[in-house]
């Protein structure tokens, strides 16, 4: 069982880690490296942003398991996920994405919530699927090839 609280500024080098992670940066449309300064300005912004909503999940010891990022851009809502490595493969990923949308739709109950997962990140793509996510599109973000899911 997992439980989740909204991220704090003691938070940030935990995010830098698990933003800087190997797969992570694979699997995302900038896969550059995190430069820490810069990590700080933003995730102080989005902490401040009443369009930001950082979930941090939790195992039953209080051990960080992983976040999901719910961001308001524009007309859009859009979802991300990551998961400590040492807890990766213990299907917290399929909690984690329902419990966080769960509560953002309690919250604000007509958003669409959209992903966007690059073709070759097999695990998001089966995780969002068993998470309801329907998927509705395939586009290019970039030089990259994804496929769009909503819930």
């Amino acid at each position: 069982m997992i439980k989740f609280r909204k991220a704090k500024i003691e938070d940030a080098q935990l995010y830098f880690n698990w933003a800087n992670d190997k797969i992570v940066r694979e699997n995302s449309f900038n896969s550059s490296e995190i430069n820490y300064e810069q990590h700080i300005k933003w995730f102080t912004n989005k902490l401040n942003s009443a369009d930001c909503f950082f979930y941090l999940f939790l195992n039953e010891q209080d051990i960080p398991v992983g976040q999901v990022r719910i961001d308001k851009t524009n007309e859009e809502v859009v979802i991300g996920i990551s998961i400590d490595e040492k807890q990766r493969g213990k299907g917290f990923g399929e909690q984690m994405l329902n419990q966080a949308t769960d509560d953002y739709l309690k919250q604000f109950p007509a958003a669409k919530i959209m992903a966007y997962v690059k073709e070759e990140n097999t695990a998001s793509l089966k995780l969002f699927s068993s998470a309801n996510f329907i998927k509705i599109d395939e586009v290019k973000v970039g030089e990259h090839k994804c496929h769009i899911f909503k819930k």
